[in-house]
């Protein structure tokens, strides 16, 4: 008698069971790579909109400016954004530093001859207020301004600008 030998089995089924773990495997990390990916970019966003916030801020300060001058009343900006239609949840455009939950006043004189100018220029005196100490006029500020958002983010800019003829 003649014993037929039997065809292998349950090899495909083995191949496919192996193929469709590696295949779980790889879209298991495809997935936890995009959702670290969208914290990222979350995160991202958060910071690019407490940064234009803090810019808002300087922005709105030079605007007040032609209002206030640079005299006292604009030593201190604090203003609270409609940002959310929850007013506990709004962001605050305020002169200080990073930390303080108050405004602070953060407007400061800069003496002009450590900007670069000198007493001795040659101009022309028509049409110009001469109370600068003889520079060509104008005077120099330094502020600190912030962005604070109610979830803790500050974001705080410093910057420097000359008003005056």
């Amino acid at each position: 008698m003649h014993l037929r030998k039997r065809a292998p089995r349950g090899n495909a089924l083995m191949l496919t069971l192996i193929a469709i773990a590696v295949l779980t495997v790889l879209v298991g990390g495809a997935i936890q790579f995009t959702n670290y990916n969208r914290e990222a970019t979350a995160e991202k966003l958060r910071g690019d909109r407490v940064g234009a916030c803090a810019d808002a801020a300087r922005r709105h300060l030079l605007s007040r400016l032609k209002l206030f001058r640079a005299t006292s009343e604009l030593q201190i900006l604090d203003t609270t954004l409609i940002d959310d239609p929850d007013p506990n949840a709004r962001s605050k455009m305020m002169t200080g530093h990073y930390g303080v939950d108050e405004a602070q006043s953060t407007v400061v004189s800069v003496n002009a001859v450590s900007m670069g100018e000198a007493t001795k220029q040659a101009r022309d005196i028509a049409n110009t207020v001469t109370d600068s100490g003889g520079t060509l006029g104008g005077k120099y500020y330094r502020v600190v301004v912030k962005c604070h958002e109610n979830a803790g983010r500050e974001s705080e800019v410093e910057f420097l600008f000359r008003y005056g003829l």
